[in-house]
């Protein structure tokens, strides 16, 4: 989100509006005030971004909570394709949806990527096997970039007075909803099996079109051009073998030519795809701004901890809703409901954190306040590692885990603000957004693969012994290291403050000229 203030405001002075009263003098009123006050207008096209932004955010938790019913449903021990198929058709969408959105204009874009995504929701819900709602759910990934896209479109929408406040409104609300989907998402489960679940999401997404079609279309900024086909492709076919190769090593064998093809064929298709980037006068990844020091540690230091942070939520959907089968399952047979239940003190910390980190990096460097929130989560994944047989272990490794990553996704935000200007702020976010996407893929697959090297396989479906959340949890909390050595190399980071008065400056310095070396 761009949080950089907005143009420094204008003097009060009287503006004529046209208009007459009775008596015939014009009015005057100021600049300011007429500026500051939100329409009818305005409040209606605001209510309409909200749903169709963080729809992704209820159908990501419906999804997760569904996985276990779904894998019993259709015996599959592949069930981490339900969640990383959406994920990769979202990655490779989301460049090329941004890029057409300034062509044709964001709304016309959105509504065409919300009907295919809708296809995606009906093709899943109605499938008659395991392939075919994978497939569903790659089709349903076309919806992805809406949510960067809404947020896009909230700069055009709003006079520049109003922006920071429609975006914080906009994207704040992800707060609520997630402290309200996962309890919704419990009745549903339990009350309408998964399947109705995913009917629900069906409704929700007709919902989000209805209210894209009140939203007027943006301006048209940029000329149409060739697009980046070659780096998509290799992006997507890049990571699509790598995560194949992890999560088949248990199966093949981690030596076989099978998984050492897929792998090495990754690492290459990667490898060109950088190669690509840097040579390509648009690419859908402009590596080119990764070649500062400052943005490179922040985005790459903060994508990967919050990928592990959200990867982490996988682990405790298997341990409580999977039911305990003596020698088979160690899962807690929890009802959805009654999980969404005990998660409630966690989202709760969570949403609270990221408005403590806002008060923080007012006197404080968002640097010191990343590694506290870096620290905090690392602590509470290895807790959780070791202590979650019961609801008041999970409910107290769960606020420690919840306050480490509401800390990280609020820090994450404060830390960008700081190394770039404000031009260049909604590329930041874009590629921000992407990284977290990719690692939230690979991480993902690597949690998969440990808790399949201690299941056990029952009538087609993969169960996980103790040892197995153990082994999951101390493996996000290395994922988590990794992003701390990666944050060392950050530079000292300007506070919010000091970046407001650098943007109030008509001549305002580089970005790098604000840190030292």
């Amino acid at each position: 989100m761009n949080t950089s203030p907005g143009p420094a405001p204008l003097p009060a002075a009287p503006v004529s509006t046209g208009d007459t009263d009775a008596t015939g003098p014009t009015r005057f009123v100021s600049e300011t005030s007429r500026t500051s006050r939100w329409t009818g207008a305005e409040l209606r096209r605001l209510a309409a971004l909200v749903w169709p932004g963080q729809l992704l955010v209820v159908a990501g938790i419906i999804a997760a909570n569904a996985q276990p019913q779904i894998a019993q449903h259709f015996h599959t021990t592949q069930i981490a394709w339900f969640s990383l198929s959406f994920t990769l058709a979202t990655i490779v969408a989301t460049p090329f949806a941004v890029r057409l959105g300034d062509v044709h204009g964001k709304r016309r874009v959105m509504l065409v990527l919300a009907a295919l995504g809708l296809v995606g929701d009906v093709v899943t819900v109605v499938a008659p096997n395991y392939p075919v709602m994978v497939l569903g759910r790659v089709i349903g990934g076309l919806y992805g970039p809406v949510a960067v896209l809404v947020l896009a479109a909230v700069r055009d929408l709003f006079p520049p007075r109003k922006v920071a406040m429609a975006l914080g409104t906009v994207a704040g609300s992800v707060g609520v909803l997630s402290l309200l989907a996962p309890l919704l998402s419990g009745r549903l489960l339990d009350v309408f099996g998964w399947r109705g679940a995913l009917w629900f999401l069906v409704a929700s997404t007709v919902v989000a079109i209805a209210t894209l079609l009140a939203v007027p279309e943006t301006p048209r900024r940029t000329a149409a051009g060739p697009l980046d086909r070659a780096g998509a492709l290799l992006l997507g076919g890049g990571l699509a073998l790598l995560i194949i190769g992890i999560g088949q090593g248990r199966d093949w064998g981690w030596s076989s030519a099978g998984v050492l093809l897929t792998l090495v064929g990754g690492v290459a298709a990667m490898a060109a795809f950088v190669v690509v980037e840097l040579r390509v006068a648009a690419p859908i990844l402009d590596l080119r701004m990764l070649g500062r020091r400052s943005l490179a540690t922040v985005l790459l230091g903060s994508s990967v901890p919050q990928a592990a942070f959200f990867a982490s939520q996988a682990i405790l959907i298997f341990l409580a809703l999977f039911p305990p089968v003596p020698h088979v399952s160690d899962g807690l047979g929890w009802s959805t409901t009654h999980n969404a239940v005990i998660g409630i003190p966690a989202g709760l910390v969570t949403f609270a954190a990221g408005i403590g980190v806002g008060r923080a990096v007012r006197t404080v460097s968002p640097r010191a306040v990343w590694y506290a929130g870096l620290g905090i989560l690392t602590c509470g994944l290895v807790l959780a590692a070791f202590h979650h047989g019961d609801a008041t272990q999970i409910i107290t490794t769960g606020v420690v885990m919840g306050l480490g990553g509401g800390i990280l996704m609020a820090g994450q935000q404060t830390m960008i603000v700081s190394v770039v200007s404000a031009e260049e702020q909604a590329a930041a976010n874009g590629m921000s957004s992407l990284l977290t996407q990719v690692f939230l893929a690979l991480t993902n697959q690597m949690l998969y693969a440990v808790l399949a090297a201690d299941s056990t396989v029952l009538d087609g479906t993969a169960f996980y012994r103790d040892r197995a959340f153990t082994h999951a949890y101390l493996a996000m909390a290395a994922v988590v290291a990794v992003g701390l050595l990666i944050s060392l190399a950050i530079p000292r980071l300007a506070r919010p403050a000091d970046v407001a008065a650098r943007d109030l400056d008509p001549a305002p310095p580089a970005p790098e000229a604000l840190r030292s070396a």
